[in-house]
């Protein structure tokens, strides 16, 4: 039988971190008084950035009635990264408080990292004096325990001293002790290039402890015939020479015939396995993504499926338009952003095109193009046969991406006729206020319920906050269940309503993530997330994960994200 905190050990120390807190949380369905289990679980959201939700379960998982120090030092760590998520004016009384109880862990006979963290909160809260003081303290009583933690702590309390060199010895030595641990990190990464930043220190200081990049791979696909071994072997010598030179520890994309597949089989070579996204199921894949290049592509595709990670979306063709493919790839870059967020990283993508822009929604030109705008580096390895395609323009498609909001209102189906009246002439024409501040693209509402589409989800996302912010003022006071999604959307024309409406599967996916969205909050899906993660640095947006949460009328789990305003530092990617 599997020992699942050790396979939520070993996720987390791969730096999967999303996927080691799933698996805490299904393991605590069997074993809900499991304390390690309980504290992983929080942990590892916690590490991947979504405090909220850190700080909502560890008050859910009881873990503040937990005698254990280790435990207590997380509700700090909480408290620290709350306050991060604060403009720097009001962070003051968090960082104190935070301060507090660290000193009061570590002067209790906790270890030196509790003293480095309470030295560390003085710093960044002001008080560089007396960080130095204990800085020194924990230094004179550190007794090297030969671990990764034991140096991380040794530097972090030599940069607060101020002696640089010999942090950056110590950080060396963490490093060569780190072994996998990317999340432990990933941890100290952060925390130091903040205090490097307090000091005046150049946060190069950091580079010490080397995390691998995470990889988007993209490229064309060769028409049918195409067949010359010498060539596909220059590309896939020159994949594996990237992909060693950027120290590749992740990758996402697709599969199709080309570069795809020479791609996956490059970083398989490497010891790195991909998370493959696919559209749709894998034989739909490979008609429209594998055979139109030859048939000789289709047993090394096969022959992928079982070595990689596949995630599969649900999208599937529509007729004349790509959209399917371009929002997979769209994911694909957007996990891969995600993921480097996460492990405190550099994303990349290596790309092998002509250098002609797109035609329609998917394609090289479209993933390069989104991924240089948000400010990723895109490494240009050329492209030596014809491409795969009409010269023909594509039609004008159908269907058209979008951002959905979908809201309800609590309490209203209690409501009497005089409730109705004063209900619509109070909150909802403060609704209907704060939505006319923000171009949609279309608007429908029933009951206390409204859908509405826009073409940015920026625009989306300030809706939301506008619309929650009017509702939240009302007296008394309505906290709305607002749910995000991303994708293709179409026009249609309400034969009932005599009305022409816009729908599509993401609509259907946002009413279903609405009623499990907790009263005030914004959830999103994970393709509005990964939109998200797309947009340019300092776009003001975050998606922290919520976990992977079952939807409303049986429409399956799906992994959530609760949508929040960021703050400038949690905008580098």
């Amino acid at each position: 039988m599997s020992d699942p905190l050790a396979e939520v050990l070993a996720l987390e120390a791969e730096g999967l971190l999303l996927s080691a807190h799933d698996r805490a949380m299904a393991a605590l369905s069997e074993r809900p008084d499991d304390p390690a289990l309980r504290y992983r679980a929080t942990l590892t959201i916690a590490r991947a950035g979504a405090t909220s939700r850190a700080l909502d379960l560890f008050h859910q998982l009881r873990l503040d009635a937990e005698p254990d120090p280790e435990i207590a030092a997380l509700g700090a760590r909480l408290i620290k990264d709350q306050a991060f998520e604060q403009p720097a004016a009001v962070r003051g009384p968090l960082l104190a408080d935070a301060a507090r109880r660290y000193g009061d862990l570590w002067r209790r006979g906790g270890g030196g990292w509790h003293g480095v963290n309470a030295a560390a909160l003085l710093l960044l809260g002001g008080d560089r004096t007396a960080a130095t003081a204990i800085a020194e303290e924990v230094l004179r009583n550190h007794r090297d325990s030969g671990d990764y933690w034991s140096a991380a702590t040794e530097a972090e309390a030599l940069l607060i001293a101020g002696r640089e060199i010999g942090a950056r010895r110590a950080l060396e030595e963490a490093e060569a002790r780190a072994g996998s641990d990317l999340s432990a990190r990933a941890t100290t990464r952060r925390q130091l290039r903040r205090e490097a930043a307090a000091l005046g220190v150049s946060p190069s200081i950091v580079d010490a402890l080397r995390i691998p990049s995470v990889l988007h791979y993209t490229g064309h696909m060769p028409k049918p015939g195409q067949d010359d071994p010498a060539i596909e072997g220059l590309i896939g010598a020159t994949l594996d020479a990237a992909i060693a030179a950027q120290h590749v520890g992740m990758a996402f994309g697709g599969l199709a015939a080309g570069l795809d597949i020479l791609a996956v089989e490059a970083l398989l070579r490497a010891g790195v396995v991909p998370t493959v996204v696919l559209p749709c199921d894998p034989d739909t894949y490979e008609a429209d993504s594998v055979v139109p290049a030859g048939e000789r592509w289709v047993p090394r595709y096969r022959a992928l499926l079982d070595r990689v990670r596949i995630q599969q979306l649900d999208e599937r063709p529509f007729p004349g338009d790509d959209l399917h493919l371009a929002m997979a790839a769209r994911r694909a870059m957007g996990l891969a952003r995600l993921h480097a967020r996460h492990r405190d990283g550099e994303a990349l993508q290596v790309a092998a095109w002509d250098r002609v822009p797109s035609r329609g929604a998917a394609g090289t030109g479209a993933d390069v193009t989104a991924w240089t705008t948000a400010g990723g580096k895109s490494l240009f390895l050329g492209w030596p046969w014809p491409r795969n395609g009409s010269a023909e323009p594509p039609p004008e498609p159908r269907r058209t991406p979008m951002a959905v909001l979908f809201g309800d209102l609590p309490r209203f189906s209690a409501l009497d006729d005089l409730g109705f009246a004063k209900f619509y002439e109070g909150p909802w024409a403060a609704m209907g206020a704060a939505l006319d501040r923000y171009p949609s693209t279309y608007r429908n509402a029933w009951g206390d319920a409204v859908q509405i589409t826009f073409d940015e989800v920026t625009t989306a996302a300030a809706c939301a906050f506008d619309m929650r912010a009017a509702l939240e003022g009302q007296d008394p006071p309505i906290h709305p269940r607002f749910a995000l999604d991303f994708g293709p959307m179409l026009p249609v024309y309400d034969a009932v309503q005599l009305v022409t409406k816009t729908s599509g599967r993401a609509m259907t996916r946002a009413a279903r993530i609405e009623p499990v969205t907790p009263p005030g909050r914004i959830f999103a899906t994970e393709a509005f997330a990964c939109e998200v993660a797309l947009l340019p640095p300092g776009a003001g947006l975050a998606c922290d994960y919520a976990g992977r949460i079952p939807t409303a009328k049986a429409f399956g789990s799906l992994p959530l994200y609760a949508l929040r305003r960021a703050g400038f530092e949690e905008d580098r990617t």
